[in-house]
């Protein structure tokens, strides 16, 4: 075998073993490569340092591919957890609204009826026989009772503190037995819903 056929054999010998660990090909890159240099095996591009320098796959290298891919993913993750987060607020925010107008339109019918129960205590004050009396009150009390049930309270009066979150003065009297600011007589009853108050208790307060 002539000398320049052994050369040329030679040369490829060479080439076929200077292939690096990372997978790309070249003497200049087989020299420099920390993959050979430090005598680990690289099976992951994107962890290989000399192979971004000196990779010869181009833009069309699969690290590359698999970084755009990383990034996507995550781009993805982030909008689906802000999307769950913004329906869980407008859930929140959507049976709020609910509760409010179903509140909101309870009230506006027992604001309607409580006028009826206000002549309960007029008619009281004509009816003569005690029987018609007991049964009447037996009624308003009923009807107390169911509205109760659904969260409807009388607000307190006579004997009590006068209170402005609760009470509106319309009178005062004067009694020398009795306290200062003291509810001696309800001219209308107050009610509170499910502890908002509804309408005030008009009442007459002592003043010595």
């Amino acid at each position: 075998m002539c000398s320049e056929e052994q050369e040329l054999k030679q040369e490829e010998i060479l080439q076929e073993e200077q292939v690096c660990d990372c997978g790309c090909h070249g003497e200049e890159h087989y020299e420099t490569c920390k993959c050979k240099q430090e005598g680990h095996e690289c099976n992951c591009h994107e962890e290989c340092d000399c192979h971004e320098d000196n990779c010869s796959c181009g833009e069309e290298c699969d690290c590359h591919e698999h970084e755009q891919k990383q990034d996507l993913a995550q781009e993805y993750l982030s909008l689906a957890r802000q999307i769950q987060a913004d329906f869980e607020n407008f859930r929140r925010h959507a049976l709020e609204d609910i509760k409010e107008a179903k509140v909101s339109g309870q009230t506006s019918v027992i604001e309607v009826f409580l006028p009826c129960l206000d002549t309960f205590k007029e008619a009281k004050k004509t009816i003569a026989d005690e029987m018609v009396l007991t049964g009447v009150e037996m009624i308003e009390n009923k009807i107390l009772d169911a509205l109760k049930s659904l969260g409807v309270e009388k607000i307190t009066s006579i004997g009590e503190v006068y209170n402005p979150h609760f009470h509106d003065v319309i009178a005062v009297m004067q009694d020398s037995e009795k306290d200062n600011d003291v509810i001696l007589e309800e001219y209308q009853a107050g009610y509170t819903f499910k502890g908002k108050v509804i309408r005030h208790a008009k009442v007459i307060v002592n003043q010595k």
